[in-house]
């Protein structure tokens, strides 16, 4: 009798749908993902929403924006809230406090008496410059770092990668036939295995649903296949915005998004070393605002080749990874005024580390790959009339941004690294450091004002942004406390 009902519980727990509710408990060792996520929830309503700034910092930020917006670098470098910061740099310091009543941002005024990162989520941040009057290109470049520590509790990339292991589980060929949560009736256009996945974050994180139900458009999500007799699953996800919705609620955000329509479509295909894809990411501004595709069972990536057949014996366990380094090939198309800037066969190394006492990720420029110019100014100029506007030499000047970039900072090359130091398990802290070197070329001044003009905010872009991620938070954090 004891082993028939041990046979039949057996059963029943293999048979149990591993849900979005398991993902989140597991997210945290012993099951305590749920208390996590609620704090984390809480801390980034506080330091999303509740920022305030000194009048000092204020001002710099309005300076800060108005510079940007020419890219003038010079300008940046000899301005009085640039200081010596060492290694021929100048640089300013911001930090971030996790106060009781809100977070406070605030500009560091040099020689100031001050306290590193203690409560959770507190960080200073180095905003660097360094002139260079002579490039690899042979004109004058700036250097540009920033450097940050942020102090992060008990977290740190293993709870992240545990995040992305459970999310595999539940989309998992086996478990999605097992998913049984009611009919929601969001996302009405999506079927079969996408129905049964929406259905079951509905269950879990009702508000965020509806949120993004209102506001997104979800083309495509999951598919599970066949392939030799083995199932696995096929995530295509697109999505795009529902702009009849944000014009009546968010009408600046909607122009915004209206403004950059046809700007840029960025496709990067990440690879492991043999060649083999893992995951597809597209940035579109035309239609989808973002693609997303890869395969995955068993709680695994699975690789697929240039046909799009899974490759089982290469499955890559997100679990087990201690030291990896794979590469994205990445092609961009830019439509500026007309004139089409077509870059391809650009890599991106990325390298992750998982250590007894840290981990870390960093993404470093390699090789970017040639740009081509064509179409039209403003798409009415003929092209004998663009080299009134467009220098001949347009495409090296673009070189010349390209191998700076790639060689930066003596060698060191473009890049962004995460360090996490997990020496005491309760007091994480994470380093973010980027470093990059830009020409002081007409390329840039050209091509980044036009970037600037379209993609940075004004005020009353940045009001409706705050109302809506509020929105987006709130709905977060009520799902997180009323069911985790």
């Amino acid at each position: 009798m004891i082993v028939a009902l041990i046979t039949i519980l057996t059963a029943w727990l293999n048979a149990a749908p591993y849900t979005f509710d398991d993902a989140v408990r597991d997210i945290v060792p012993g099951g305590k993902g749920g208390p996590a996520l609620k704090e984390i929830a809480r801390l980034l309503e506080k330091t999303s929403l509740g920022v305030t700034h000194s009048e000092e910092t204020e001002k710099f930020y309005r300076f800060l924006r108005s510079t940007l917006e020419r890219f003038d670098f010079m300008k940046l470098w000899k301005s009085r809230y640039f200081t010596d910061a060492g290694d021929g740099f100048r640089g300013v310091t911001i930090e971030g406090r996790n106060r009781e009543k809100g977070y406070a941002v605030n500009l560091v005024t040099p020689g100031e008496r001050r306290s590193g990162p203690s409560r959770m989520w507190d960080y200073d941040t180095v905003y660097a410059l360094k002139k260079n009057e002579r490039s690899l290109a042979g004109g004058r470049s700036f250097v540009v770092s920033v450097r940050s520590r942020t102090a992060t509790g008990s977290y740190s990339h293993r709870n992240g990668m545990a995040f992305v292991c459970g999310l595999l589980r539940v989309i998992d060929p086996l478990n999605i036939g097992r998913l049984n949560a009611r009919e929601c009736g969001l996302f009405k256009n999506l079927e079969g295995e996408s129905r049964r996945v929406v259905n079951e974050f509905h269950r879990s994180f009702p508000r965020v649903s509806r949120f993004f139900d209102r506001y997104t458009i979800m083309r495509s999500l999951v598919s599970v296949h066949e392939y030799e007799g083995i199932p696995y699953t096929r995530c295509e996800m697109r999505y795009g915005y529902r702009m009849n919705v944000l014009k009546e609620e968010y009408p600046r955000l909607e122009k915004a998004f209206r403004d950059i329509r046809g700007l840029y479509l960025i496709t990067m295909d990440f690879r492991i070393n043999s060649g083999d894809t893992i995951l597809t990411l597209v940035f579109d501004s035309r239609e989808d605002a973002l693609g997303c595709t890869f395969y995955t069972r068993n709680g695994r990536f699975v690789p697929f080749d240039a046909s799009g057949r899974p490759l089982f014996t290469r499955e890559i366990s997100p679990e087990s990874l201690k030291d990896i380094s794979y590469h994205a090939v990445m092609d961009m198309v830019h439509n500026v005024h007309g004139l089409k800037f077509t870059t391809n066969g650009t890599i991106i190394r990325f390298t992750y580390r998982d250590a007894p006492k840290k981990g870390s990720v960093t993404v470093r420029i390699e090789e970017v790959g040639k740009t081509n110019i064509s179409g039209r100014f403003y798409n009415v100029l003929p092209p004998w009339l663009i080299d009134l506007f467009v220098p001949d030499n347009m495409e090296q000047l673009i070189a010349d941004v390209s191998r700076v970039m790639a060689a930066a900072h003596d060698g060191r090359g473009t890049s962004v690294s995460l360090e996490w130091d997990t020496r005491k398990p309760a007091g994480v802290a994470l380093d973010f450091n980027v470093v990059s070197e830009f020409v002081d070329n007409y390329f840039i001044r050209y091509g980044l004002r036009v970037w600037s003009k379209k993609m940075l905010a004004d005020e009353s872009f940045t009001t409706e942004a705050r109302r809506i991620t509020g929105k987006l938070l709130e709905a977060f954090r009520m799902d997180i406390e009323a069911a985790h």
